[in-house]
């Protein structure tokens, strides 16, 4: 791949064609220290951006770096403009995209509100090891280190952003934790069996377009086992003695996913596993198991 470490392709860049310019490569490359000791012995000084991300290793500004966009790429010109930068900040805080595994779009139906409505909330709260809210009643619990409120009245999810509570529009969260508190009805057993998705009752359901999606985690993971444990550190992850890296999230108080990464062989591609408490199988229907999992993918990725 001939990206540079600040995400310019220079596959497509005619220097790069005709010989003038070469790529500086991922930040953790011999490509990029070669480039870096090239820029020292003409220019004096290395491409600021390529020396950080080769400092803290990291291969790609946009991709890897939680700084993005940092001031080396908003106090120059090169090689973003204002307007690239500003939609990179936009679109980095809309959350994941609300769609289900056919890529349409993800609804919450008014009855899934109705339903939590009729439910004894401090029933739902002892069952899920959530709190109750004491100014408002309402169920909070913390999801992947970001505080989250259920407001059963407002039929809405509210997060909390600098002391006070703010709306937010996460369907496929809104969702996964409708479908949560309406259907678990006791305080379940946990730690007996880890399972996969093919060992669950719906088996099935995880099969074709709606395999628990991994490839992404693969294309920024898969050679990088120290970026894995620290992406998983990063909300709140517990080491796992398993695989080559692993990691036990806890999205839900009570609702433990287990993150694997097996690094390439000579025989195997790298290649990552999910996993679950088998109490899953009794408190989160296979479409909600599916967006949570997508869920912890994205928070995993996004540096956020």
């Amino acid at each position: 791949m001939a990206t540079g470490a600040c995400g310019i392709n220079c596959d497509v860049c005619q220097l790069n064609l005709v010989g003038q310019c070469s790529s500086c490569g991922p930040g953790r490359s011999d490509l990029a220290a070669g480039k870096i000791a090239a820029q020292q012995r003409i220019l004096g000084h290395p491409c600021a951006i390529l020396a950080c991300a080769r400092l803290n290793h990291i291969d790609y500004c946009p991709r890897d770096c939680p700084s993005f966009p940092c001031d080396n790429f908003s106090k120059s010109n090169y090689p973003y403009g204002r307007g690239f930068l500003d939609m990179q900040r936009r679109r980095r805080g809309l959350g994941p995209p609300a769609l289900d595994p056919s890529g349409r779009p993800i609804e919450v139906e008014a009855f899934w509100w109705d339903k939590l409505a009729h439910r004894q909330v401090d029933h739902v709260a002892n069952f899920t090891l959530t709190d109750i809210d004491g100014k408002t009643g309402h169920l909070r619990f913390h999801f992947l280190e970001r505080e989250i409120l259920v407001d059963t009245h407002a039929r809405c999810l509210m997060e909390k952003e600098n002391g006070e509570w703010e709306k937010i529009q996460r369907p496929m969260l809104e969702l996964t934790v409708l479908d949560y508190f309406s259907r678990i009805d006791c305080l379940y057993p946990m730690g007996r069996k880890i399972v996969g998705s093919e060992d669950l009752s719906d088996a099935h359901y995880f099969t074709g377009r709606n395999r628990l999606p991994t490839a992404s985690l693969r294309a920024r993971f898969g050679a990088d086992p120290d970026g894995f444990a620290a992406a998983g550190a990063r909300l709140g992850g517990i080491p796992q003695q398993m695989a080559d890296e692993a990691f036990r999230l806890t999205p839900f108080p009570r609702v433990p996913l287990y993150y694997l990464l097996w690094l390439a062989s000579e025989e195997f591609a790298p290649s990552i596993s999910i996993l679950f408490d088998q109490s899953i199988d009794k408190v989160l229907s296979p479409p909600a198991i599916w967006c949570l999992v997508s869920l912890c993918n994205y928070h995993l990725l996004c540096n956020i």
